[in-house]
């Protein structure tokens, strides 16, 4: 930290207590951070490029006048690399919002994140409360945030939590399956017609030359009707 060897914990607890001057120099993809007490400056090789990311994202949330520590952070995926690196990805909420879409952690940072588990509740009913909250955020980041809605619409189909993923985007599907229904009834109510022609040119010989013309006729339309299917529903 500027120029001295310094360590994690001491570099949060001084960000986290500093205040940060309004100017568009304090940029969330830098490691050099403007307050009112002086400018801090992170460097390091790239081993602890770890460290300083973990720096970067919770003084996003401090910058916002948010404590990370009254923060509710929500696993929601978890992504590799080529090279074997790894990802985890959080979203934020805060006073009853969701604060930050996403939050990346990689698998070499630290381990600032724990989950709070009671195994013997005062209460009975606070697990369940837990549970429930988790129940009601979810499907909020899934449909009001943009990154939950690609999320839904990716075509890999990541897991969702507490949502059920539909059937379609925008019932496309639905409608699609519904055409082909409807097309494959029409092949087979032309067959029946060719059917029940053949049927009566063979019933009636001295008129079988018109019940072979609407029979030939009908084999056309069935034709066509297979021929521009395909092109209807690719």
């Amino acid at each position: 930290m500027n120029g001295k060897p310094s360590t994690f914990i001491d570099i949060y607890r001084g960000l986290r207590d500093a205040k940060f001057k309004d100017t568009d120099e304090n940029s969330f993809d830098s490691d050099e951070y403007f307050t009112e007490e002086g400018d801090i400056r992170l460097d390091g090789d790239i081993s602890e490029w770890a460290l300083r990311h973990t720096i970067r994202t919770l003084v996003e949330l401090l910058r916002l006048g948010i404590n990370p520590h009254a923060a509710m952070w929500l696993y929601c995926g978890h992504d590799w690399s080529v090279d074997a690196g790894e990802m985890y990805d959080f979203f934020v909420v805060h006073n009853q919002k969701i604060v930050q879409e996403t939050a990346h952690f990689s698998w070499t940072e630290p381990l600032v994140l724990k989950r709070n588990v009671d195994d013997k509740p005062i209460w009975r009913s606070h697990p369940h409360f837990d549970d429930a909250l988790e129940r009601y955020w979810y499907p909020r980041f899934y449909t009001e945030t943009l990154t939950g809605q690609f999320m839904v619409l990716r075509p890999d189909e990541p897991i969702l939590f507490h949502y059920d993923r539909p059937a379609s985007p925008a019932g496309a599907a639905p409608q699609v399956h519904s055409g082909i229904q409807v097309a494959t009834l029409l092949k087979m109510h032309r067959l029946l017609w060719i059917a029940v022609l053949l049927l009566g040119a063979r019933t009636f010989p001295s008129v079988d030359l018109y019940f072979e013309i609407a029979a030939g006729v009908m084999e056309v339309s069935l034709l066509w009707l297979w021929w521009s299917t395909p092109k209807l529903f690719i």
